[in-house]
């Protein structure tokens, strides 16, 4: 039997008119994490709805495969699609708040969300909710479980949404951004309550997000994307000690540090449809640029190993 539990293939997305992202192919093992890094515009978010499949995220597949523990999910009828979410795949958003009605007690909540998948077992539920809790290390789990959303922080809200995600006890975890509308104490302990929450379980993880730092502490795998495309795809201190692709190297250059000079921005955006672009889409931002980029092969064709880059241009 396979370890692969999930695996995308060749994948095309859009929102209805031009893509927004072309050719993604990865695949992540049981257990594995896999963080998906670049700037925002870069179709990060937009892969992680495709493969999450909400009816109304607006995304649509355009062409590809996403299997899931051997199933390809894009011949699911839409019923059993959406039992496959909560159930098997569960969703950790960028915005803790988007999770919870603001003005119902966790308690209802969590009981509501149970009664949708038939899990609800009425006092047992709840004792599996505090003994989840407490999991977690979440204080004083009785009075959260009796609280509002409203009157908790963003961060207890987001240690909570993680809770109520692993309850159904999924086989994989996809998170949006988990940290970035947290301040930094606060984001170092949500990362502590999902990699305690990994050695736990096993839970096999796919993460989206801006921040290098947290993937370099998390990840097995990295992928970089930039346009709607990967660039760089491989083990995580690999992609990060040993950059290949112009735009890794220009994000690391980015990252500001202790008693050191500061950081080299990139200058520009990613092109809004630079998916659907023929040659390099960085190349109007890439210090290496040249005429042969205008028709290059944008596809993972440079390789050391087990790390690959769609362009190996300026490397030292």
């Amino acid at each position: 039997m396979s370890d692969t539990l999930l695996k995308v293939e060749n994948l095309d997305i859009s929102y209805g008119d031009g893509l927004v992202a072309a050719d993604v192919s990865f695949s992540l093992k049981k257990g594995e994490l896999l963080a998906v890094v670049g700037e925002s515009g870069c179709g990060k978010t937009s892969l992680l709805r495709a493969v999450l499949g909400l009816p109304d995220s607006g995304v649509m597949v355009e062409s590809g495969k996403i299997e899931f523990d051997g199933a390809n999910v894009l011949h699911m009828a839409r019923r059993e699609r959406s039992a496959l979410l909560g159930e098997k795949v569960g969703m950790i958003f960028q915005d803790p708040g988007a999770a919870f009605n603001p003005i119902r007690s966790y308690k209802k909540q969590f009981a509501e969300m149970l009664k949708s998948h038939g899990r609800f077992k009425g006092e047992k539920s709840y004792n599996e909710i505090l003994d989840c809790f407490q999991r977690l290390n979440l204080p004083d789990s009785e009075r959260i479980l009796k609280s509002c959303p409203y009157e908790m922080s963003g961060g207890m809200n987001q240690r909570i949404a993680i809770a109520a995600a692993m309850l159904l006890k999924p086989s994989l975890l996809l998170l949006d951004e988990p940290t970035s509308a947290l301040d930094t104490t606060t984001q170092k302990t949500v990362v502590e309550e999902l990699m305690r929450l990994r050695a736990l379980t096993g839970i096999t993880m796919l993460m989206v997000t801006h921040n290098l730092g947290i993937a370099a502490v998390m990840a097995d795998k990295i992928g970089v994307m930039y346009a709607g495309r990967l660039v760089e795809y491989g083990a995580a201190l690999e992609v990060l000690s040993h950059p290949i692709h112009p735009y890794t190297r220009s994000l690391i250059a980015a990252i500001p540090t202790l008693g050191c000079t500061l950081p080299e921005g990139i200058d520009g955006q990613p092109p809004l449809y630079g998916a659907e672009a023929v040659g390099c889409s960085f190349i109007e931002r890439c210090p290496y640029a040249s005429e042969k980029c205008l028709e290059k092969d944008c596809s993972l064709t440079v390789s050391v190993g087990d790390h690959y880059a769609a362009c190996g241009e300026g490397q030292a």
